[in-house]
């Protein structure tokens, strides 16, 4: 189908820097500089300096980064590490790979792990809480950082869908002992395809995972952790971000600032396009205490299906994330389990379209295609 409204134009993200972006891939195609690259370590170095963290290790998706962080940590087997249902299937794929006990602990209004909910799941096994910074708004990490220094627990943070969003004028990803970012194109800092990083300021932990990324070599032009690219230490894996995925972001950091700012604007034009209508809308944070990058725009309503379907009909490409908790794919043999508000939210949400270059007569569309839907059950 051609969508009228699409969820998401890349085509109109790559005009944006077209020029940059040609001339990045001709100097990279003509040099054959393709596999851990001058780019690859200028994105580390670029990430580490916005973050203002110590370490960056890059790596092929958000999914490597957590796995690779949790094995790294060496929990032993069937040790419980609490987060989420509501959130996409990686987090606890990362979570079961290393042999590990996924502990799911019930959402907050705002789609993140409610803190309340964390301390009674605590039991002896319990090594690590895995927050999810779910659709670019930060979980509370005080009231969880709290909790996990009174019982000694370790903090890696999910944040594949917001990089650059704040808690108290602090970037998610910065409070624990790693936190696991994405570089899927539809992220707020997207690749042309699959991509991920860790950053963490835990030096033993950055040196593993430098060189688990590849095949357990790691020799830094430094010289800092092996005498010889041929001398290794442990069975590591493949999981390098391509040097041209890596030039690619490089670029697109450049406008991540402007494009968070448009997309917290486009928020607002839409809360304010909606105001009225039977909708639960996204919080618009004007304190400091949060900054939202909008990765997602979701709304809820008991009318999901429907106006979902009626969403489609009219071509406006809307999406459902996710529209069951993990624990009900039965395949996934995640226990017996019911949590309240995660059922309840499942069954409410709808993204919107939001991108930074979405057009105003677009949203005018969207708003006005929602307030069809509704005008027609009156």
């Amino acid at each position: 189908m051609k969508w009228k409204v699409p969820y998401i134009d890349f085509g109109r993200q790559f005009k944006k820097q077209e020029k940059l972006h040609l001339n990045k891939f001709k100097d990279i195609m003509n040099k054959g500089d393709f596999v851990l690259r001058g780019e690859v370590e200028k994105f580390e170095k670029t990430v580490a300096k916005y973050l203002g963290v110590k370490y960056v290790v890059s790596v092929n998706s958000c999914t490597d980064a957590i796995l690779l962080t949790l094995g790294s940590l060496g929990f032993k087997r069937d040790a419980e590490i609490i987060s989420v249902a509501h959130t996409y299937v990686a987090t606890l794929s990362a979570i079961k790979h290393v042999a590990a006990k996924p502990i799911l602990a019930d959402i907050s209004d705002d789609f993140n792990i409610d803190p309340t909910s964390i301390e009674k799941l605590i039991t002896k096994k319990t090594r690590a809480i895995l927050p999810v910074h779910l659709y670019g708004h930060s979980c509370n990490m005080s009231a969880i950082m709290k909790i996990a220094k009174k019982y000694n627990l370790l903090v890696i943070e999910d944040g594949a869908q917001s990089f650059g969003a704040k808690y108290n004028n602090r970037f998610v990803g910065t409070f624990g002992k790693a936190g696991c970012f994405s570089l899927h194109p539809l992220k707020s800092l997207g690749a042309a395809g699959d991509g991920g990083f860790i950053v963490t300021n835990d030096k033993k932990l950055y040196e593993k995972l430098f060189r688990l990324r590849n095949h357990g070599q790691g020799k830094r032009k430094d010289g800092k952790f092996l005498k010889s690219r041929y001398d290794i230490d442990f069975f590591g894996f493949c999981s390098r971000l391509d040097n041209l995925q890596a030039a690619i972001v490089n670029n697109k950091i450049k406008i991540l600032e402007p494009n968070i700012r448009k997309r917290n604007l486009i928020a607002k034009k839409y809360n304010k396009k909606f105001k009225g209508l039977p909708l639960i809308l996204p919080k618009i944070y004007e304190k400091k205490k949060y900054r939202d990058v909008f990765n997602s725009y979701v709304i809820r309503t008991k009318y999901q299906s429907q106006l979902f379907k009626f969403l489609r009909k009219n071509k406006i490409e809307a999406l459902i994330n996710w529209p069951k908790p993990l624990y009900k794919h039965k395949g996934l043999k995640l226990g017996k389990t019911f949590l309240t508000n995660t059922e309840k939210i499942c069954k409410e949400i709808i993204s919107l379209p939001i991108f930074p270059e979405i057009k105003e007569s677009e949203l005018n569309f969207i708003a006005n295609t929602v307030e069809k839907f509704f005008k027609s059950r009156s």
